[in-house]
């Protein structure tokens, strides 16, 4: 199920706006809830022997996100051509790490605490289906 709901996160993704990204990498309500559950995804990576591809896939969402950012400083308007990508350099950083937290949420759910899925996953699950959490 793991890897399908990746694929299923993937393909989501790939179908929305760049601004709409922006709304689903909201920062986290609780941000001490949240390094909590970051904390025990890095435990619990490292139990399942799993560190190293989850370094890879952060690592390809950070190319991901460049990539989608230096894909065109020319965009599409309504009535009239749109200088540039929207948000800042900081902007960009927190929407990586917000990915980052969703991958890591979809690669360790059977591992990690469905609250620790849940709270990694924030926004974004709206990208997923709604299938129960395995362990």
């Amino acid at each position: 199920m793991r890897l399908r709901r990746l694929d299923t996160f993937a393909t989501a993704l790939d179908r929305l706006r760049v601004e709409d990204l922006f709304a689903l990498a909201a920062r986290p309500a609780d941000a001490d809830l949240h390094v909590a559950a970051r904390e025990e995804a890095a435990r619990e990576a490292a139990a399942a022997g799993r560190s190293d591809e989850l370094a890879a896939a952060h690592e390809r969402i950070e190319r991901y996100v460049l990539a989608l950012f230096n894909a065109s400083t020319l965009q599409p308007g309504w009535m009239e051509a749109n200088w540039g990508r929207p948000g800042t350099a900081a902007d960009r950083a927190h929407l990586a790490g917000s990915l980052s937290d969703a991958v890591t949420a979809l690669a360790l759910e059977d591992v990690l605490a469905p609250e620790a899925v849940a709270e990694l996953l924030g926004p974004w699950s709206a990208l997923v289906d709604d299938e129960a959490v395995s362990r």
